[in-house]
């Protein structure tokens, strides 16, 4: 029969481990919850952002115009002419307006080229030079009518022809207005005589330029003579147009005249016209430093 064995004291040094574990276990536990406590607050701030503040000047906006202006030659001309025809009947009225139409048709293709001839005498009168040649704007017969007192009279049937011609120069405008006038004789009407710019659109380009200079210009000493800077151009808006009597130099024409000596050559006198381009231009600024 086997006996057991026991140990004097076991249990008891069992009871006394078990103890110093607790107590180590109660004396650790707050000096791990604030060392926990600490690396936490500590991580909390160093996540943290760091806010860096700057004075930026607040922008204003200053709109200036700019006005740039290019005085060109006139290189052209252009004759409005209208034949015109009463007659009876319809067909004496298309046939004499016609007629006339014909004949003016003849003269330009007799004394005009369509460029300058390779023998052509600069010493001598200016030459007809029509590259567009005779052109017919718009054609109208109507009967016309007269009120009385036996009510509406018809007065007959009028042809309309209204007739354009461009020369390149201006030195034979006022020979064109003789010429077309002798050709159709009483049945045509001078309608008027314009100057035109052959390289219109160049100088109007050029002008703008000149506005955009302008426009800078005068930012450039509003801003200095405020205490601002220009930071940048915001917007533009252009815009253009031409003043036709912005030069001293004009062009006149007058219509033929007839005396007792006969026919009188028209007097027509080429000039310039002033091209101007406008810009308006937005320009941010602020506070010199």
């Amino acid at each position: 029969m086997m006996e057991a064995i026991r140990t004097p004291g076991l249990r008891r040094m069992i009871a006394a481990w078990t103890a110093a574990l607790v107590a180590l276990a109660l004396v650790s536990a707050p000096a791990l919850t604030r060392s926990a406590r600490a690396n936490g607050v500590e991580g909390e701030a160093s996540a943290k952002p760091v806010e860096v503040r700057s004075e930026q000047k607040a922008l204003t906006e200053l709109t200036v115009e700019g006005i740039g202006s290019r005085s060109v030659n006139y290189d052209g001309a252009i004759g409005r002419f209208t034949v015109s025809v009463l007659r009876d009947s319809l067909i004496e009225a298309v046939a004499d307006g016609n007629k006339t139409v014909q004949a003016i048709a003849d003269e330009v293709a007799a004394k005009c080229t369509e460029g300058e001839p390779e023998d052509a005498d600069h010493t001598t009168a200016p030459t007809c030079i029509s590259p567009g040649g005779l052109q017919t704007v718009g054609i109208r017969i109507q009967e016309e009518f007269d009120w009385t007192e036996q009510g509406r009279v018809s007065q007959g049937f009028l042809y309309e022809n209204r007739l354009t011609i461009g020369i390149r120069g201006t030195g034979f405008a006022g020979g064109l207005v003789d010429m077309v006038i002798t050709a159709g004789g009483d049945n045509v009407r001078f309608q008027g005589l314009d100057f035109t710019v052959s390289r219109r659109a160049e100088f109007e380009r050029l002008a703008l330029l000149d506005a955009i200079d302008d426009a800078r210009a005068t930012a450039q000493a509003i801003a200095d003579h405020m205490g601002f800077e220009i930071v940048r151009i915001a917007r533009m808006m252009p815009g253009s147009g031409y003043d036709p009597y912005g030069d001293s130099e004009r062009f006149a024409a007058a219509e033929s005249a007839l005396d007792d000596s006969g026919s009188v050559p028209t007097p027509v006198f080429g000039g310039a016209e002033t091209v101007t381009s406008r810009i308006t231009m937005v320009f941010e600024i602020r506070p010199a430093p």
